[in-house]
């Protein structure tokens, strides 16, 4: 979560390879101002590859967070 004071919500990005993402810079999934969020419809048997952007209210998007992985059993 965001501790800049115009943050108006995140994007979700996720893919099969490290560091490339399903969603193109500025198209992942908008979550408005939710902190949580469920990927659903994943291929069991994959390692997915996740990280989330902020963007403020003029569409300014900050850079990918850390990324986290999950395998899918």
């Amino acid at each position: 979560m965001s501790t800049e004071p115009d943050v108006r919500g995140y994007r979700v990005y996720y893919g099969t390879s490290t560091r490339t993402y399903f969603q193109a810079r500025g198209s992942g999934i908008d979550t408005g101002g939710a902190t949580t969020f469920t990927v659903s419809n994943l291929q069991a048997g994959r390692t997915y590859y996740f990280a989330v952007t902020a963007y403020d209210g003029a569409g300014n998007e900050s850079d990918f967070s850390a990324e986290v992985s999950k395998a899918v059993r």
